[in-house]
């Protein structure tokens, strides 16, 4: 298990790496200028980016036929879905770090350039939870598909998780007055429900690789 997670950490460096000269980069622009939309766009990119980046290493093994020598390893077929989602897991972190050490700078030398106390906690909330929407619905469709149409899942479970996040938030603020308690319970709503789904479709993902043939 820990062999298939250095694995994937290692198939994901490469563009991870690349990924991050270019946060460094945006993240100065980002400090330099007092813009509250940046820093929206910094945290997005941030998570969404990484987030990404993990499962398009999924994609890679299976182009260079990596994906299939691995199950000829003394492995199991759910440690092998078990170390990409940890690593999907690991790399929306790393974006999350690099998001909250941007925002850290900004506030330091401009001060609090949001609306509302809590706005950063809503959008950390909807940001995280895009990313783990996006791999709760990738990579059962990833294993349910075809290698040849991943590109095209990545962006389906994008769009899906937008539309998720999209009627979560509509719900909350339909039935909750607009307020600290509807922003609080918002960002815990989302966060509680991208997670459980995240943890569900592990095991649906291992159901439908181990009755897969190649």
């Amino acid at each position: 298990m820990k062999g298939l997670l250095k694995n994937n950490l290692y198939g994901t460096y490469a563009n991870a790496k690349a990924f991050s000269y270019f946060m460094v980069l945006f993240g100065i622009f980002a400090v330099a200028v007092v813009s509250q939309e940046m820093q929206i766009y910094y945290v997005l990119i941030g998570i969404l980016g990484f987030s990404g980046i993990s499962m398009i290493v999924v994609r890679n093994e299976f182009t260079t036929k990596w994906g299939k020598y691995k199950l000829t390893l003394p492995v199991k077929r759910a440690d092998i879905v078990k170390s990409q989602f940890l690593n999907h897991l690991i790399w929306l972190l790393v974006g999350t770090l690099f998001a909250g050490m941007e925002l850290s700078l900004s506030w330091f030398f401009h001060g609090y350039l949001f609306d509302l106390p809590l706005d950063i906690l809503s959008m950390f909330a909807a940001y995280t939870s895009l990313g783990l929407f996006m791999g709760a619905i990738f990579f059962p469709m990833f294993y349910m598909g075809n290698v040849e149409m991943s590109t095209s899942y990545l962006l389906i479970s994008l769009l899906c998780a937008l539309g998720i996040v999209y009627m979560l938030v509509s719900i909350v603020n339909d039935l909750l007055e607009p307020g600290t308690t509807a922003i609080v319970l918002g960002a815990v709503i989302l966060i509680v429900c991208s997670l459980f789904s995240f943890a569900i479709s592990y095991p649906v993902t291992v159901g439908i690789f181990e009755r897969k043939e190649y």
